[in-house]
Formats: C-alpha cells, sequence, structure tokens
C-alpha cells in the first residue's frame, strides 16, 4: 500500500503548475490590455467634453454675430467689406485655419476667454458676388424672395407655407472656437435679414 502511493506522487512531474503559470501570464496579460483599453476610453470621452464645450461655445459667437447684423441692417454699412468688425459685402472661401485672417478682425472676438477656457471669434460673410447694393445690376445675392403661391405640381404645391414679405439677403456667419486642449472647432449658421 505505501508502494502505490509514492508511485502516485512520483508521477507527478509539475505538469499542472505549468498550467497553472500559463493561466496567470494570461491573465496578466488581459489585465494590463483591460487598463490601457480604459485609458483609452476616459481619453476619448474627456476629448467629446472639450468638444462639446466648444459647440455650445459657438453659440455665443453666432449671438454677437446676430446682433451685429440686426443692428446694422438696412444701412449702406452692410454694402461693403468693414474687415475690422469682422463683415465681408462678398462671400469667400478663406483659409479657416489661416490665423492672420482671423487676427485682422478686432472687433469679432467675443470674449478673451469664456467659462471653459474657450475663445470664440465670428465672421460674416453676405451671399453676394460683388460690394455694393445687393440690387445693383451685376451683383448676384441670395435673397429670400417673395412668392405668391406654390406652383401646381412643384414640390412645394401641397401643404406648403409660402414666403409672402420683403426680400431679404442671406447672411453665413462662421464661428471658430479654440478650446483649452488645443481642440477648435468652426460652425456656419446662415440667416437672412
Amino acid at each position: 500500500m505505501t508502494r502505490g502511493r509514492y508511485r502516485a506522487g512520483y508521477a507527478q512531474r509539475g505538469a499542472v503548475l505549468m498550467v497553472v503559470l500559463v493561466a496567470l501570464v494570461a491573465m496578466l496579460v488581459s489585465v494590463i490590455a483591460l487598463s490601457r483599453s480604459m485609458d483609452t476610453h476616459h481619453l476619448v470621452a474627456g476629448n467629446l467634453a472639450f468638444r462639446n464645450s466648444t459647440l455650445h461655445s459657438s453659440d455665443a459667437g453666432v449671438q454677437s454675430a446676430v446682433l451685429f447684423l440686426q443692428s446694422t441692417v438696412g444701412t449702406p454699412r452692410l454694402n461693403t467689406d468693414d474687415v475690422d468688425d469682422g463683415y465681408y459685402a462678398v462671400i469667400a472661401e478663406p483659409n479657416w485655419d489661416d490665423e492672420a485672417y482671423w487676427a485682422q478682425c478686432a472687433g469679432c472676438t467675443v470674449s478673451a476667454a469664456d467659462f471653459a477656457g474657450n475663445r470664440v471669434q465670428w465672421v460674416v460673410h453676405r451671399m453676394c458676388s460683388a460690394q455694393g447694393n445687393p440690387n445693383a445690376a451685376g451683383n448676384s445675392c441670395s435673397l429670400l424672395t417673395a412668392a405668391p403661391t406654390a406652383a401646381n405640381g412643384g414640390s412645394f404645391s401641397a401643404d406648403a407655407f409660402n414666403f409672402s414679405g420683403v426680400a431679404q439677403n442671406y447672411y453665413r456667419i462662421t464661428v471658430r472656437v479654440l478650446g483649452p486642449r488645443n481642440t477648435s472647432t468652426l460652425v456656419q449658421t446662415f440667416v437672412s435679414l
């Protein structure tokens, strides 16, 4: 009886120990991968929070630009460029990342930095092909025009509300928000006045 016990113990050569060590190494690798994955998720969530912050701050830029337009609507001031106030009477597609373009506008910065550390700037482009009176010959402008009724069979013929009133010019407001983590957001809005 003693001899049988001795042989059973002697036959074990550490196979279970090797299996346990391989399992421990696999668990260690999975723990390291999980912790790195969590760090990445936190980084992505933080970046999304900063992006949302810049989007919320862009509302202040749009509001400031609309107040500028409302204070000058109907005046000849809107017929020519006023770079210091961030107004352009002609549509343009500048390089929005160009610091020199934004630096020439002294009056279009909403604040040095808002509560989230974002700096908000805006510019306005009138949707016209040339400076001057939008109704002048040769000046092509995007206008919201008055229409008497919707044409029969057209896309607006059924259940459509028709604009009736004075024709209005379109303006494109571009807001740039620079965030504290080197984030940058551009928001464009079209308004008609």
